[in-house]
Parts: structure tokens; sequence; C-alpha cells
């Protein structure tokens, strides 16, 4: 067993957490347009599905070091057309807070998981190189996936926050920051494949 590198760990996490992705996006924008009170439901839909996959990396990390090479292209263009999907809706919306452009409930967000290329690596990244070679128990393999969850759910919160601090911008210049929401979501899913 190895020694565990906290310091590795914890920039590497706080790096792929932090950085933008789908997730975060979408935070940002549900959060910026409808404000908390309407896109916590997202936010939690996303805390949801983040802990079943990264409890997901944490089972079956050893068996995805093989396996992964096998699905990784599927999951790879279903994650860019679902962001490239959700890049479309975000240009196509208007800008105003007017109810039925975004979707801003549990499903929208815990669907975004399993088709989020992004955690899974950064779950199954973490997992294999920072805790499984330091720890050998199922259970603290776990704890660390939760543990992964709860960072990506802060890091989703915070850009909730920074949509909110700015919501008031958001509204006036709503088809400006949706096109950059966009063009972000297609950086993104550009970023998967290539």
């Amino acid at each position: 067993m190895e020694e565990f590198n906290l310091v590795g760990f914890a920039l590497y996490v706080f790096a792929s957490a932090f950085t933008p992705g789908p997730n975060n996006i979408l935070s940002m924008s549900a959060a910026g347009r409808y404000g908390i009170a309407r896109a916590w439901r997202v936010l939690v839909g996303v805390f949801a599905g983040f802990i079943i996959v990264m409890l997901l990396c944490a089972l079956f990390s050893v068996a995805l070091a093989s396996f992964v090479p096998k699905i990784m292209p599927f999951m790879e263009w279903a994650g860019a057309a679902y962001i490239l999907w959700l890049a479309w809706r975000t240009w196509r919306s208007s800008g105003a807070s007017e109810g039925g452009d975004v979707d801003c409930g549990f499903w929208a967000g815990f669907v975004l998981e399993f088709v989020n290329v992004k955690i899974m690596l950064y779950g199954v990244t973490a997992l294999t190189s920072f805790v499984m070679p330091a720890f050998d128990s199922t259970a603290v393999v776990a704890a660390f996936a939760v543990l992964l969850a709860v960072i990506g759910s802060v890091a989703n919160w915070t850009w909730a926050l920074f949509g909110v601090l700015f919501q008031r911008a958001l509204s006036s210049h709503g088809r400006l920051f949706n096109g950059v929401m966009a063009l972000l979501l297609v950086y993104c899913a550009v970023g998967i494949l290539f």
C-alpha cells in the first residue's frame, strides 16, 4: 500500500470539481435565471445522480479499468450529444425567467450525471489514482466516492450562487448570457470528444 497523497488528491479534486463543466454551467444558468427557490430541484437532482455515479465508480473501479475502453466511445458520444442538446436549449431560450424554457427539475439534473463523462472520469481518476493505491477497504473507497459527490455538489452550489449574485445583470442581458453558456456547453462537448 502506498501512502495517501492528500495534497495531490485535494488539488486534483478542487480543479476538476470547480472548473466549468455541464453540472456547473447548468447550476449557474438555472439559478441565475430562476433563483435558488426554483433551481434547487435541479441541484438536488445533480447531487443525487452524482452520488450514484460516484458509488458506481467506487464499486466498479477495478472492473472499469479494463471495461472503460469498450464503452468509452459510446459514453463520450452520448454525453456530448446530451450536452449539445442542453446548449441548444440554452441558446434557444429567451433569457427571461418565463418558466418553460429550461427544465429546472430534479430529473434534468439527475439524468445529466449518467451521460456526464467529466464526472465519470473525475471519479474513476480520483479513486484509482489516489484512493485505491492507499486503501484496500471497499467501505473507505465508497466513503471517498461520497466525499467526491459532496465536493462536486459544493462546486455546483457555488456556481449557482454566482448565478444568483449576477441575476440582475443576467435578466437584462439574458440572450448574451445564454449565448455564452451555450458556447461553454459546446466547449464541454467538444472537450469530451477530442
